[in-house]
This record gives C-alpha cells, structure tokens and sequence, in this order.
C-alpha cells in the first residue's frame, strides 16, 4: 500500500465521517468479538494465505488488537511513523510491511473523526465490532445509572420517613421530585437531614399531605 496516499490530507471534507465521536474508548473491556468464519472467508485471509504471508495476517490481528484502545475506538492513526509507535515496530521495518504485495492495512480507508476533524484511519468490520461492544457499553452504563437510582431513590424515601413525614415517603411522585430537586441543588455531597428538609420546603411539602 502507498503510504504518501494514507497521510494526503487534500479533500478532507470528502471523506466519511467515523460513526463514533472522539472520546469514545473501551479502556475496560479486554476482548473484543471475532466473526472467525467471517474473517477466515475474507479477501485478506483468503490472499495471504494464497502467497503464505502469515506474519501479514498476525499483525492485522494485533492491529485490530491495538485499535481497541485507540481515540476513538477502532481506529488507528493515519500517519506511518504513529502507526509504526503503536504497533511498537521500528519505522523501517513497518514501513516495510506496507510495501509488502498484501499489506496489514489491507481494508483500512481515512476518515473524519466527529468532534475534532483528526484524520484517522478504520476498518468497516473492525468498526462493526466498536459499534457492538459500545452498544453493551452503554446498555450496561444505562442499568448501572437505574440501580443506582433505585438505590438512591429507596436511601432517601428512608431518610423523609426517619424524620417523620411517613406520608411524603410513601408518596413515590413526591420522592422522585424532591430526589431531582437535590441531584439539581447539591449534586455533589451527603444528603443531609438539613439539606432534605430544605427540599421538601421548597417543593411544599403540605401540598403532599392529602
């Protein structure tokens, strides 16, 4: 592959956008998914194998490896020298393998990273993959932010009923309006009998006692 063609910045607004915004990692996930069948029935596979270039195919895997804990996820930076940091490869040497008659960039185009303009490489099914294990990402972000809600929600309806308003803590619309008027006034900090009192001042609390 050439590589003057991988670092030509001209035209850039022509260039597809990457379907994930700058700042988007998987820094805790250690495994991404494989479509095996996939991958063994590819061009790239299919190629190398043909002309027995089985390093070729082992450093697309551990670049495919190594783009998962890239800015944003799945892809890889544009310029050789970067490329040649991550792979943690000499210059020369990486260089060389971009010369090569199938190259481990194989299937890799420049895109428009969304956010900052950074012109940055990606792969569509390596992109695929990203976009999967985001969608578990947020899917799990999502049912953590909902348990700890519940939690929160369930701590505080204790401490209305500790101090005596039995009514208000029994009354589920009234405990998810004052929990928002706290997480909107002391977002940081203990919720205090002073600051639940001042609360439930401010929400009226004798309109609740019907």
């Amino acid at each position: 592959m050439n590589t003057v063609n991988l670092t030509r910045v001209s035209d850039v607004t022509d260039l597809p956008e990457y379907p994930v915004p700058a700042g988007e990692r998987l820094e805790t996930h250690s495994y991404f998914k494989l479509h095996h069948t996939s991958f063994l029935e590819s061009d790239f596979f299919k190629a190398c194998k043909e002309i027995e270039d089985w390093e070729v195919i082992g450093l697309a895997l551990a670049l495919w490896s190594k783009c998962q804990l890239q800015d944003p996820v799945g892809t890889i930076p544009a310029e050789p020298q970067r490329q040649a940091w991550m792979m943690d490869i000499p210059l020369a040497r990486w260089e060389g393998y971009l010369r090569r008659k199938i190259s481990p960039l194989h299937g890799w185009t420049r895109c428009r990273i969304i956010g900052t303009g950074e012109i940055r490489l990606m792969n569509r099914f390596v992109t695929g993959v990203a976009l999967d294990a985001l969608k578990w990402k947020h899917k799990d972000q999502d049912r953590k932010s909902a348990d700890q809600e519940r939690q929160a929600l369930s701590r505080l309806r204790k401490s209305v009923e500790d101090i005596g308003s039995k009514n208000l803590a029994s009354n589920p619309r009234y405990i998810v309006m004052l929990h928002r008027w706290l997480l909107d006034t002391y977002p940081h900090g203990n919720r205090t009998a002073v600051r639940i009192l001042e609360g439930m001042e401010h929400l009226g609390t004798t309109d609740y006692r019907r």
